[in-house]
């Protein structure tokens, strides 16, 4: 496996199994990233933008070998939003039930009208930030996951197609 031209090309078709290899890497990263993000601080998190455009080659390939545009991708991400935030949401309650209210008092204190006490307002961005990593990280990795196997599920075009030849060790079924 390329890593160049799984990760830096959007161009030609992938494997079932290449795909699942770059998922499993890019997701290895952003966990990674979040986990960081709780000990560096939320500051971090903007690692996470220089994984958007891997993400968007690894799902385009994949789509190329089904037959269908990468235009698809944004499906995959809205569907990766919403399971996201359901999950999220529902394991952040059911985890920790005082980062709701952080979240609140975090709201509240940026539109307050007298100014926000700069010092105060971090610190509770960390507070929250440390509250809510391990919801986060297991509501993405379960959004990944099914947005992946639906990714990976996808039948592979066993000819030739617009996008290039058929990949090898392509599931045609």
């Amino acid at each position: 496996m390329d890593f160049r031209q799984i990760f830096f090309d959007p161009q030609g078709r992938s494997s079932p199994r290449d795909f699942a290899r770059g998922l499993i890497v890019l997701t290895g990263v952003m966990v990674a990233i979040q986990t960081l993000t709780v000990i560096a601080g939320p500051q971090v998190n903007v690692l996470q933008y220089a994984l958007v455009f891997p993400y968007i080659c690894v799902f385009a390939k994949r789509l190329h070998d089904a037959g269908q545009s990468a235009w698809l991708w944004l499906l995959f991400l809205a569907g990766w939003l919403v399971v996201n935030a359901v999950v999220g949401g529902i394991l952040m309650q059911l985890m920790v039930p005082g980062a709701m209210e952080l979240s609140t008092e975090l709201v509240n204190a940026m539109l307050a009208p007298e100014g926000v006490d700069q010092a105060a307002l971090s610190a509770k961005v960390e507070e929250f930030s440390r509250l809510s990593a391990v919801p986060n990280i297991l509501s993405f990795l379960i959004a990944s996951g099914l947005t992946g196997y639906v990714a990976y599920s996808l039948k592979s075009d066993p000819k030739p197609n617009r996008f290039g030849p058929p990949t090898t060790g392509s599931r045609s079924s």
